[in-house]
């Protein structure tokens, strides 16, 4: 049998299905009897006449006969009410009164097929048609409505209770039966009745499908919050939401109870959001969810679940242990069954800044030995309650029309009759006993929480891996909200069995499987986050020594399933060795951290020797011990927002070093002191264990652009009219050192020192806007008598803002300024001079693919690959690049990050660092979708533990939202091995241990640990201190030649070859399939080594061709290379 779920989501797909009423102590439940008028003839589009009872059809459960009286909707309300005060543990009591109290129903003057027409008429569109039928829907509400109102006992006129915690709500229930199960036993095959309505729950922006012509009717196009139905007279002010019921769920010899639907309704009333695809129909969260259609229409829909953890925390009923595990250190949690009240029900780990797992124990029975009771009761007015005591592997007997054995079926004579009142367990009708992993995207629950689901389907860029709430099935087949075909070409659907829970057992005749009681890091059933980022979480169930074991089957896979209940059950959480032991991370920090905001001074307690110093753009600075810890006091705090029903604020305490001085510019330290740049302040600030910071400040008239940038006791800055410096004099006051006026209209943008092994030669390097870049020697400028500034670089990009860093490429000795541009614009130059010695185009910002105008993201130098020459290492469109020392990409690169949804807006600094253990740093990729990802010098994606889940993953409406994360490496955890990897992003920073790292692996000669080369952000690489680089003797001769892309589409390509020698000339010609040559060009200022040019190819015409290139060498020999080449017009 299948459930109509896509009519019950596509009906009324267009709702938004907004939610009500806070949770409140008391409901009240108005139900109003509703009749619609008789169809005479009978139409056999709809089930019955339109009057209570009018179908002919018998059954046991939910009998007709008294389905029109006020006992029958009585007791289904006392139904409900018994489910929430297990639910709430007693917080919650449903109160219900059912109208008319004589006894008689309303009338209202239409057939229930002119509110639920069948077909399109002639010419309507689909989404017309679906238009018009929620429309025609609403138009019933109003009528049933109104039809009480004009009453003489109106329900709306009852004076609302005076008690603060008591609310009232209304529920329609109307003649006739639900559309969800039409087609009974035999699915959508045997649906004859789709004139039925479904039961939906009206919130205040559904009513925009009523005309505001219509009398009360409010309709509020900014704010549905008003919107809603003005009655005259009545108690309550606007009526805004409307539960809609059917008399019952039963059809087409199927016995079905309508106890799953009162209860979900009433669950939408309270505030609780539906948590299957309404979308899409598809269930999400299976049978293990009252707020799932399978959920609630478990046991038949006489016996629905409950609520799944996430949402009993929501609405305030279930408290959290929340846990947080470390290497060596795993927490072990008895976990008792949920509503049980027998111990902690609900375990919270987190898995990233945004995500988290909630684990939970669900039991079919609260007893040892697996009975269940079930009352039972008839709808006359009287207070007789019937139990009928049953194994919960028997429950099926007691609403079951019969009982299948092997293919072979026979009547099951031991079904009760008359109403289901309450279950001693309402899990009784789970598909088996366990403990249940969820997952918790708390981002997007804050986005589809507004459209009253948990799961609502995001659209082609989301598709099935973003989702509020998932189950983790912990079996790794992954079945639940999947759409497969049966054998006779129908949909069909998982909604769950034994296998998605742990511990369990599959066993089949001729197969032996093991015991599942974990889940890992890696796998199928993972702990990851939803966008793939490795948290190393390990989740190992015990099997009770008295467990009681059940035996059921798995609905997906055929075979049978062994599962292990008992009301306690013991679970282990632990981490793999990337964590740090004692620590406090991920770490809510209230301040979103600025770009290279980040750096780490000495402070010595007892675990740690480093202090973390943080600031936001604002310029509001944050200091913590380098396991999360306090330093002092908080002197204020940040009030967020928690997502619960109540919507409860939290207090995140900030622990600022003062008030703030101005916006950041830039952040820097020598180790003993941090040096904050302000747009008008430079702060220095010195922290002492157990002391409050003491904090210098020198103030700046001209506005502060670059910097701070430390170097031999001095703190260089530039502001828009001049480089400075400050520094502490011999009577120890730090205050300014010198200034030195810029040329007119120079708008500086980075810095960086270039250092020689004769210090009086070391210079600073500062590069502006336009490109513009100028030189000066340290030494002269901080000398008695400062000298002028020597060099200025001739413009290279105007508009683009660059990036600089320093280091001997070549290892001649002679020291290059790089200069790396948002647009990507690439090159370098020679400090003595200025002259250009190449320059190069990527893809980055506007040259990109991405929308971005500008990629900031800032330069990483090193040795990656470990040919003894340093590579130049930056990001861009969602790629990243290596250069050799002649601006071409290295062997492998550039690297594509993401090969799904590209990340883009890349304005944090990529770092290099081991990872891996073999001494050869890694690059490692901050990205703003909230993971660090990390590559090998020969382009290879490093999968083991990465990419890690450093940060939080949020959808943007445009990329000016973007927001980067930042990631710093260093050793600042006392005995802990490997060193740290800290990542801020947005408002949290998160740290791991890079265990598998060498020793020292952040101090490496050929790493790049920290933003700008290290907390002084000097923006240098000494070459000097890498290996030697073996000598290779010039041969003439071309070791490599290709054109890319081939083939060649719109006419722009390079052509990139590789020397054994220095080269006289170098003449590249393309010949057509004729032997004709159509193309020839000079490539200037080749070198020894990797050289690369453009081509402009818009000329040819669609073919393939054959390149020559010809080689004339220093020692006069020439060479020749063939390639060919398509290009395609």
């Amino acid at each position: 049998m299948k459930l109509n779920a896509k009519f019950f989501a596509l009906f009324l797909g267009v709702l938004s299905f907004a939610s009500l009423v806070q949770a409140a102590d008391t409901l009240e439940v108005f139900v109003l009897r509703v009749q619609l008028k008789e169809e005479s003839p009978n139409n056999s589009l709809t089930t019955g006449t339109g009057l209570f009872d009018s179908d002919t059809a018998t059954f046991d459960l939910d009998p007709s006969g008294s389905r029109g009286k006020i006992p029958y909707w009585k007791k289904h309300l006392d139904f409900a009410n018994a489910y929430y005060k297990a639910v709430s543990g007693g917080e919650l009591v449903i109160k219900s009164r059912v109208f008319p109290e004589d006894g008689k129903a309303y009338k209202l003057d239409k057939p229930m097929i002119d509110y639920n027409r069948t077909q399109k008429m002639k010419g309507e569109k689909t989404a017309e048609y679906d238009e018009a039928r929620s429309r025609d829907y609403l138009q019933f509400v109003y009528d049933a409505v109104m039809a009480a109102h004009k009453s003489d006992d109106s329900p709306f006129n009852i004076p609302l209770s005076k008690n603060s915690n008591t609310k009232r709500a209304f529920m329609i229930a109307h003649a006739g039966a639900s559309r969800l199960v039409d087609g009974g036993s035999m699915g959508t095959k045997g649906a004859n009745t789709p004139g039925d309505f479904l039961d939906i729950y009206i919130s205040q922006s559904d009513w925009i499908y009523l005309p505001d012509t219509l009398s009360g009717v409010v309709i509020d196009k900014v704010d549905s919050l008003n919107n809603g139905i003005v009655l005259k007279g009545a108690a309550i002010d606007t009526l805004k939401s409307m539960m809609v019921v059917s008399e019952t769920a039963s059809q087409d010899g199927l016995n079905w109870g309508i106890n799953g639907i009162v209860v979900n309704q009433i669950g939408r009333e309270l505030g609780m959001p539906n948590t299957y695809d309404v979308i899409k129909g598809i269930s999400r969260l299976g049978y293990f969810d009252m707020m799932d259609f399978a959920g609630y229409n478990a046991g038949n829909g006489f016996f629905p679940v409950l609520p799944a953890a996430w949402e009993r925390v929501y609405m305030g009923w279930s408290k959290v242990k929340e846990v947080r595990p470390t290497a060596g250190h795993p927490v072990s949690v008895d976990i008792a069954a949920a509503g049980s009240g027998l111990g902690t029900e609900i375990v919270k780990v987190a898995l990233s800044a945004n995500e988290y797992i909630l684990i939970e124990n669900r039991q079919r029975s609260w007893n040892k030995d697996g009975m269940v009771t079930v009352y039972r009761g008839e709808a006359v007015q009287n207070d007789d309650v019937d139990s009928i005591l049953v194994s919960v592997d028997s429950l099926h007997l007691v609403f079951e029309d019969s009982v299948c054995t092997k293919g072979k079926c026979k009547r099951n004579t031991k079904k009760a009759k008359g109403l289901i009142l309450g279950v001693s367990s309402f899990d009784a009708a789970l598909p088996a006993s366990g403990i249940a992993v969820w997952k918790v995207n708390d981002w997007y629950l804050r986005q589809s929480l507004q459209y009253g689901t948990a799961n609502l389907w995001g659209g082609e860029q989301y598709r099935d891996h973003q989702y509020g709430l998932s189950l983790v099935e912990s079996d790794g087949v992954l079945s639940i909200g999947k759409t497969f075909k049966n054998a006779i070409g129908e949909d069909s659907y998982d909604y769950g069995s034994g296998t998605d829970l742990l511990p369990h057992l599959r066993f089949a005749k001729d197969k032996k499987f093991d015991t599942v009681k974990t889940i890992l890091p890696t796998g199928y059933a993972n702990t990851a986050t939803t966008q793939g980022g490795h948290t190393g979480i390990k989740i190992t169930v015990d099997v009770p020594k008295n467990a009681r074991i059940e035996k059921t089957s798995n609905a997906f896979m055929g075979d049978s399933v062994k599962s292990f209940a008992s009301p306690v059950i013991r679970v282990t959480i632990s981490v793999d060795d990337g964590s740090i032991e004692n620590s406090k991370f991920p770490k809510n920090v209230g301040l979103a951290n600025a770009v290279r905001g980040a750096v780490f001074v000495n402070y010595e307690d007892d675990e740690t020797g480093k202090a973390i110093v943080f600031a936001s753009e604002d310029g509001t600075l944050q200091a913590m011990n380098a396991l999360g810890d306090t330093l002092f006091m908080a002197d204020t705090v940040m009030t967020q927002t928690s997502l619960t029903r109540n919507e409860a604020k939290s207090e995140i305490p900030l622990y600022r070093v003062a008030s703030g001085d101005g916006p950041l510019v830039g952040i820097a330290s020598d180790g003993n002191y941090v040096y904050s740049l302000h747009e008008h302040a430079l702060v220095r600030t010195k922290f002492l264990t157990g002391m409050i910071p003491q904090r210098d400040v020198l103030k700046i008239s001209d506005k502060a652009m670059a910097g701070p940038l430390v170097y031999n006791g001095n703190v260089w800055f530039v502001t828009d009219s001049k480089l400075a410096y400050a520094r502490e004099n011999k009577d120890g006051v730090f205050g300014s050192g010198g200034s030195f006026d810029l040329y007119n209209g120079f708008k500086p943008q980075d810095m960086a020192v270039c250092k020689n092994k004769d210090e009086s030669e070391d210079n600073l390097v500062v590069v502006g806007e336009d490109g513009r870049w100028l030189s000066t020697n340290i030494k002269e400028q901080t000398g008695k008598s400062p000298k002028s500034i020597a060099v200025v670089g001739k413009s290279l990009r105007e508009g683009e803002h660059f990036k600089v860093a320093c280091t001997d490429l070549d290892r001649d000795g002679k020291l290059e300024p790089i200069f790396v541009g948002s647009r990507g614009h690439v090159r370098a130059n020679l400090l003595d001079g200025g002259d250009e010695i190449w320059a190069r185009e990527y893809k980055r910002g506007s040259r990109g693919t991405s929308g971005l105008k500008d990629e900031t993201s800032g330069i990483a130098l090193g040795d990656i690959n470990g040919d003894g020459y340093p590579e130049i290492v930056f990001l861009g469109d969602n790629l990243v690049y290596a250069l050799d020392r002649f601006g071409i990409p290295i062997d492998g690169f550039p690297v594509t990050i993401n090969r799904g949804t590209p990340i883009v807006g890349f304005h944090s600094d990529p770092i290099l660092v081991d990872v891996t253990g073999d001494k050869i740093p890694e690059i490692l990729v901050p990205s703003s979708d909230g993971l660090v990802y990390a590559y090998t010098g020969k382009g290879k994606r490093v999968s083991e533990r990465f990419p890690i889940a450093a940060g939080s993953y949020e959808a943007i409406d445009s990329l000016s939202q973007l927001v980067p994360m930042s990631i710093y490496v260093t050793d600042a955890v006392k005995d802990s091995k490997g060193p740290e990897l800290y990542a801020f992003h947005r408002n949290n920073v998160t740290a791991f241990r890079l265990d598998k790292a060498a020793n020292g692996a952040e101090k490496a000669a050929a790493a790049w640990a920290l933003p700008a080369g290290g907390n002084e952000r000097t923006g240098f690489f000494d070459a000097s201190k890498l290996g030697d680089v073996s000598a290779s003797k010039a041969k003439d001769e071309i070791t490599d030649f290709f054109i890319f892309p081939n083939p060649v589409r719109g006419g722009d390509a390079k052509v990139r070859l590789e020397l054994g020698a220095k080269p006289q000339s170098i003449k590249l010609e393309l010949y057509d399939i004729t032997g004709l040559c159509v193309f020839k060009t000079n490539i200037p200022d080749g070198v020894a080594g990797k050289n690369q040019a453009y081509l402009d190819l818009r000329n040819l015409g669609s073919d393939v061709y054959t390149a020559r290139l010809k080689v004339k060498f220093e020692s006069g020999k020439t060479k020749q290379k063939i390639y060919r080449v398509g290009v395609v017009r």
